[in-house]
């Protein structure tokens, strides 16, 4: 599977998208032109790098886990960051205001 993975990444990434979120890869590529390639918070282009395939990690598709809807796309570290603190806005507005000083 790993070979037919490196060999068909297009093939790979449109089945991966359909299953996991129910979105085409023509969508998923309108949302990245959308956003101008970068991640919809930081406003970064990605700067993870695949360990396989030695490339930019593409962007992450973010969605609600209560009702899979797709919020956009971000990078590895703003989704790791929303990730972490499991979606909670309450938890975030803590960090913030700890990071503030408050």
């Amino acid at each position: 599977m790993r070979e037919f993975r490196k060999r068909n990444p297009d093939a790979c990434k449109r089945s991966d998208l359909k299953k996991k979120y129910g979105i085409s890869l023509e969508q998923f590529n309108e949302m990245k032109n959308s956003q101008q390639h970068v991640c919809a918070i930081c406003k970064q282009s990605e700067t993870a790098i695949d360990h396989r395939t030695k490339k930019f990690r593409d962007l992450a598709v973010d969605h609600c886990h209560t009702s899979g809807e797709i919020r956009g796309l971000l990078c590895t570290r703003c989704n790791t960051a929303i990730g972490l603190l499991q979606d909670d806005v309450d938890l975030l507005a803590k960090a913030i205001s700890y990071l503030s000083g408050a």
